[in-house]
C-alpha cells in the first residue's frame, strides 16, 4: 500500500513518539509498503530527503513564525487547528490520489483533514496522549488526575500551561476541531485502553487499540540472562525528569531506602523537576536511544513512578525486552503492560512508602527480580514490531476498503 504518515516529531529528536513513528514506518516498509512521511521542519532542514527506504518531507509551518508560541524551535509542535502552510504542503502531496491511506499522529491531523476530504483519502489517527479532548494533553488538573473535560476547568488548565493569551485559544480550537476529527477520521488508534476510555472513544466504537512496540532485534537472548543479571546494577528511570512522571515521589522513596544502589535518571530535566536530589542520584539529561538500551540492560530494576496517566510508556517494554524487572505506578496504560507480581510490581501512584518498599524488595531478592525479568521477556514478544506492524497493516486494509472497524483489545 501507499501510505502518507504524518507526525509532528521525527528523529533526530530523541522522544518516544519520534522513535515509535520511525520504527513503525521502517517496519511497514520492510513488509513491502511504500511509506512517505511528513514532519515539521526545524531550523534550516526543510525539504525532501530519504531515511533508508522512506521518503521524508520536512515542512515549515505558519505557527513557527508566530512569536512566543514555539519558543523551542528544535521540537516544534503541531497546533490544535489547521496550520495554513502545513495544510498547503500536505495538500500538494495528496494531490493526484497517490496514497491509499493517510496515517497521522496526534494534532498534525488537523492540517490533514481538509486535504484528505478533497482527495477522498481515508485517515487513520494514532493517539499517543489525551490531546483529542485535553488541550494540555495530560488529563491532569493541577497535580491530580482530571475527572474529564469541563469548559471552565479546561480554560484554566490551558491558561496555566500556555499562558493567559494563548491558552484559551488553544482550548477552544481543540474543542472545535475535536468534532471535525470525529467526522473525518476513519479509525482512531489509541495506544492503550485508558486513552480510548478517557477520550470518549469507547462510546463510539470508532477505534482500535494498537499499543506502542519495540524493534524485534532489541530483545536479549533468554539463555544469556544468567550471565548478564546485574544484582548490583543501578536503579534506572527513563523519561522526562518532571513531577508528572513521579520524580518527586521517586526521590522521596529513595531517601527512605537503606543501602540502595545508585539511581540513574535519563531524560530531559524539565522546569518543574525537583531542585534538590538525594545523594546517590545521577541525572544524565537527554540520552541517545542506544545508550538508554545499554543503561536499561545494566539495571537491577527499572522504575516508572508516573503520577500522570502514562498512555503506553515504551520504557516498560524496553525493560522487559532486556529481561529487567519493573516497579511502576498502577496508573494509565502501565497496568496493561506490567503484570503485578509476575513481570514486576505495581504500587499506588504518589505513594513514596509503597514505592520504597517495592524497590527494596526487588533489590534484596535478586532471584525474584530475575524471575520477573524472564517473565517480562516472554510477555514482551506480543509488543514487537513484527506483531504490531501486522495489526497496523490490517487496519490500513480496512480503512482503504471502507470497512467498519470494531474495538479490539490491546496486544497481550
Amino acid at each position: 500500500m501507499r501510505v502518507l504518515m504524518l507526525t509532528q516529531f521525527y528523529p533526530p529528536g530523541g522522544g518516544g513518539q519520534e522513535r515509535h513513528v520511525r520504527d513503525l514506518a521502517h517496519a511497514l516498509a520492510d513488509r513491502g509498503h511504500k511509506i512517505e512521511l511528513v514532519t515539521i521542519a526545524t531550523s534550516g532542514d526543510s525539504g525532501t530527503t530519504t531515511d533508508g527506504p522512506l521518503v521524508l518531507h520536512r515542512l515549515r509551518t505558519t505557527s513557527q513564525r508566530v512569536p512566543h508560541i514555539y519558543e523551542t524551535q528544535n521540537r516544534p509542535h503541531a497546533p490544535p487547528l489547521p496550520d495554513p502552510e502545513l495544510r498547503a504542503g500536505i495538500a500538494r502531496l495528496l494531490s493526484g490520489n497517490r496514497f491509499d491511506v493517510a496515517h497521522a499522529h496526534d494534532w498534525i491531523v488537523n492540517s490533514l483533514i481538509g486535504p484528505s476530504r478533497h482527495t477522498r483519502t481515508p485517515v487513520v489517527l494514532t493517539m499517543h496522549d489525551y490531546s483529542h479532548v485535553c488541550a494540555t494533553k495530560r488529563m491532569m488538573r493541577g497535580e491530580r488526575v482530571c475527572a474529564g473535560p469541563a469548559p471552565v476547568a479546561c480554560l484554566r488548565c490551558a491558561s496555566a500551561m500556555y499562558g493567559r493569551v494563548v491558552g484559551p485559544g488553544v482550548a477552544l480550537a481543540n474543542l472545535a476541531w475535536r468534532h471535525a476529527r470525529e467526522k473525518s477520521v476513519a479509525t482512531f488508534v489509541p495506544v492503550s485502553p485508558i486513552v480510548a476510555a478517557r477520550t470518549g472513544l469507547t462510546r463510539s466504537g470508532h477505534y482500535e487499540v494498537i499499543p506502542n512496540f519495540i524493534p524485534d532485534d532489541i530483545l536479549v537472548d533468554p539463555d544469556s540472562l544468567e550471565s548478564i543479571d546485574p544484582p548490583g546494577g543501578p536503579m534506572v528511570f527513563v523519561g522526562d525528569v518532571t513531577m508528572d512522571k513521579g520524580v518527586g515521589v521517586l526521590f522521596a522513596a529513595y531517601r527512605q531506602m537503606r543501602h540502595a544502589p545508585p539511581l540513574v535518571l535519563a531524560g530531559t530535566v524539565q522546569a518543574d523537576a525537583p531542585v534538590e536530589r538525594p545523594p546517590g542520584v545521577e541525572l544524565l539529561g537527554l540520552t541517545q536511544p542506544d545508550v538508554v538500551l545499554e543503561l536499561v540492560r545494566a539495571a537491577s530494576v527499572v522504575v516508572v513512578p508516573s503520577i500522570v496517566l502514562d498512555a503506553c510508556p515504551t520504557v516498560v517494554l524496553e525493560a522487559m525486552a532486556a529481561g529487567r524487572p519493573v516497579v511502576a505506578s498502577s496508573s494509565g496504560g502501565i497496568v496493561d503492560l506490567v503484570e503485578d507480581g509476575v513481570t514486576g510490581t505495581l504500587v499506588p501512584p504518589g505513594d513514596a512508602v509503597a514505592l520504597a518498599d517495592a524497590l527494596t524488595s526487588m533489590i534484596e531478592d535478586p532471584a525474584m527480580a530475575a524471575a520477573m525479568g524472564r517473565n517480562g521477556l516472554e510477555r514482551v514478544r506480543a509488543y514487537t514490531a513484527s506483531t504490531v506492524a501486522g495489526q497496523v497493516e490490517g487496519l490500513y486494509r480496512r480503512a482503504a476498503g471502507d470497512l467498519s472497524p470494531r474495538p479490539i483489545a490491546t496486544a497481550g
